[in-house]
């Protein structure tokens, strides 16, 4: 009931849509992986080999490891998540625009114009 190792996706080089963590089967003791935004204490999982649903007790060790290790593992996606939005907010400002005047824009958009009126007559003939 560990979260996947330094070679996987949860490696903080890498970016993955979801964090996963290993969850045991109480009824069939089989491992699988789980989005860690699903395990949550008193949360229900749905065992892929024996097919049944079991609740996230927090009374069994092996599943309060496994929710502190689903914990971590979103609190190292949201640190993720924040520390790439900080770099995009470093962003040099582009320098501004010049003010468009309203003759540029009337002259754009006779321009488009024209050209939609010779593509309808290219179509027609």
């Amino acid at each position: 009931m560990t979260t996947l190792g330094a070679n996987d996706r949860n490696r903080t080089s890498t970016m993955t849509t979801y964090a996963l963590v290993s969850v045991g089967c109480p009824h069939c003791s089989g491992q699988f992986l789980e989005n860690a935004k699903l395990v949550r204490p008193d949360g229900a999982a749905w065992c892929p080999h024996c097919e049944k649903l079991f609740t996230l007790d927090a009374s069994d060790q092996a599943t309060r490891r496994t929710l502190a290790e689903a914990k971590a593992a979103r609190r190292r996606r949201k640190d993720r998540l924040n520390e790439l939005r900080a770099t995009w907010k470093d962003v040099p400002a582009a320098a501004p625009a010049k003010p468009i005047l309203m003759s540029d824009v009337l002259r754009a958009l006779d321009e488009l114009l024209l050209r939609l009126d010779g593509m309808t007559e290219r179509k027609r003939g």
